[in-house]
């Protein structure tokens, strides 16, 4: 590609960024915007295409990510019966649970408990952490 053919095609990239950005800010629908300004949406889209292809030859290479340290997980056996002062032993319930111990935090999750419940017990145990 020679220097005057390499120029016009700077020239119309950086048109079209400028009006890539401008559909942007109209808050417009690609198909509205291109009617009213007279482009097919395939000029469009091929400009959207090139700009972002040039956009992450551009991005910095990854940095290797740090391993994520994890707690090591005991298991232990848990009696199928709880004493009962009144009656004796009584079966526990066959219901799926998680119970967390980090900290002096004692926590359990029942099966059934909603998805809330659990997002915002997590994010407290996660802020208890800190």
């Amino acid at each position: 590609m020679d220097d005057v053919t390499a120029a016009k095609m700077n020239f119309r990239k950086e048109q079209w960024k400028q009006l890539i950005l401008e559909r942007q800010a109209s808050g417009l629908s690609i198909n509205n915007w291109c009617q009213q300004h007279g482009f097919k949406r395939t000029t469009y889209f091929y400009w959207l295409r090139r700009i972002r292809q040039e956009a992450c030859q551009t991005l910095p290479e990854p940095q290797a990510v740090a391993p994520v340290p994890f707690v090591q997980i005991g298991t232990e056996t848990v009696p199928n019966t709880v004493p009962n002062p009144v009656t004796g032993l009584k079966p526990l319930s066959q219901k799926a649970s998680i119970h967390i111990r980090l900290k002096g935090a004692d926590i359990t999750i029942t099966d059934g408990t909603s998805p809330q419940t659990i997002r915002a017990t997590l994010l407290a145990l996660k802020n208890y952490v800190r």
